[in-house]
């Protein structure tokens, strides 16, 4: 199947990670936008922006797509309504004439990034166009986490590079033919039954242990950062994960465990981001294919740090194994989730590797090149408004990123009502110290 398109509305299944959120807010309103932005330097053409975006809406059917509840039933459902066409929203300001143009991009960025959003009428993002003086712009787009993730802002960025070179030139873009759209991904998810999987879970997460309380509705999400642990030590502590069959990945999350152990015992349960690109086609998909794996380890089995790695390595191998999608996961175990507002887990870790650099020459125009790189956006300073009350909402979630250096950083994400900002910094630097702690170790049985 190539780009989904329509001659008129198309109702799609969502997936359980998109029903989930949809019927939790309230009067069918959000504030999770997920902000992604670039320096452009050169003689930008906004109108070839436009039409670059235009294409991109046409060609992913996430970026046509709003979400409508079900009426009847005590259950009720939620849809996907794909639009044939949107209007693409890009608002172009000029931010030259203000004492600090970079500033003021800024704080424009972290405004937008809390719109509030209908989720029914699409399209669920919009865009702007910052002129801060002669050649210098910042493009930034505010994208719905129900139709975006972090996998798909490489996927736009190579795509928006391309769709403006063609605009620019006059000609069509060429892109990479699509096989899959994220309709097919979530109606795949939906229909998937597995007997053996299934028992395995069921068996996997018997007796769960008990849960922190849930982030009152309402309030604020905040972070604090996770400080920064150089190359050298990141590298150490990748070898001594090898050693025990792990990766950086299991190390980290051994370490998270332990940090974790006073409060929450031995028995723990994390839920684990994973992309959900395994299948053919998928890695070109704009949409939120984003899932969450329970991984479960008692902590109390391992004697020292490299037995708790290589247990946290092999619990992941086996959850692998035993795939399912979250929501068909809460569906069978045999605990009664309803008293536990259908939690698994009440804290969440998301691991990125290393991406790419994120940089690239977008055209040549007036014998000038117009270049393009990403500009962070600082998760510190977003703190969207907290309305939703559902299983992805979470006290804790760890954020951690392995930088283009091989450094390693992150955040910690929490909920205000939770954790004040005194309280949430705490939790940052207790797991800073734990990391620290056991990259020393690492270095010096190297030594």
């Amino acid at each position: 199947m190539t780009t989904l398109t329509l001659a008129e509305p198309a109702r799609l299944p969502t997936s359980y990670y998109q029903r989930d959120w949809v019927r939790a807010c309230v009067a069918g309103r959000s504030h999770f936008s997920l902000p992604i932005a670039w320096d452009v330097d050169g003689p930008l053409d906004a109108e070839a922006v436009r039409v670059a975006l235009a294409h991109l809406t046409d060609r992913h059917a996430a970026l046509r797509t709003g979400f409508r509840m079900r009426t009847g039933g005590t259950d009720p459902d939620v849809d996907q309504i794909v639009q044939p066409s949107v209007d693409v929203d890009l608002k172009v300001a000029d931010l030259g004439g203000t004492p600090d143009p970079d500033g003021a991009a800024d704080a424009h960025i972290v405004a937008e990034a809390q719109r509030a959003r209908a989720l029914e009428h699409p399209p669920l993002w919009h865009g702007s166009l910052l002129r801060l003086g002669p050649d210098r712009w910042v493009l930034a787009l505010f994208m719905h986490h129900l139709i975006f993730d972090g996998w798909s802002h490489g996927v736009l960025h190579d795509e928006l590079v391309r769709c403006y070179r063609a605009a620019a030139e006059g000609r069509a873009p060429r892109l990479p033919r699509l096989s899959l759209h994220l309709g097919d991904h979530t109606a795949a998810e939906r229909g998937r039954r597995d007997a053996g999987h299934e028992q395995w879970w069921r068996e996997r997460l018997r007796d769960l242990p008990p849960l922190a309380p849930l982030p009152p509705v309402g309030g604020r999400f905040v972070s604090a950062p996770i400080a920064p642990l150089p190359a050298r030590a990141a590298d150490a502590l990748r070898r001594l994960a090898a050693d025990h069959g792990g990766g950086l990945n299991t190390a980290l999350l051994a370490t998270l465990l332990l940090t974790r152990r006073p409060r929450s015992g031995d028995d723990q349960v994390i839920g684990v981001t994973r992309a959900g690109r395994d299948r053919p086609g998928s890695q070109r998909v704009v949409g939120p294919l984003l899932d969450h794996l329970p991984l479960r380890v008692d902590v109390s089995r391992s004697a020292h740090f490299g037995k708790l790695v290589a247990d946290v390595a092999q619990a992941y191998r086996e959850a692998l194994a035993h795939q399912l999608p979250l929501g068909r996961i809460r569906q069978v175990v045999p605990d009664d989730l309803t008293v536990r507002r259908q939690r698994l887990f009440d804290t969440r870790y998301n691991y990125l590797p290393a991406a790419p650099r994120l940089a690239a020459a977008l055209a040549e125009q007036g014998g000038r090149t117009v270049r393009i790189a990403a500009r962070p956006v600082d998760p510190l300073r977003l703190s969207p408004r907290h309305t939703e009350d559902h299983p992805e909402v979470l006290p804790l979630s760890y954020n951690l990123r392995l930088g283009p250096d091989g450094a390693l950083g992150g955040e910690v994400c929490g909920h205000d009502g939770l954790y004040p900002h005194d309280r949430l910094a705490a939790v940052a630097d207790e797991f800073t110290g734990a990391l620290a702690e056991v990259a020393a170790a690492a270095l010096a049985g190297e030594g």
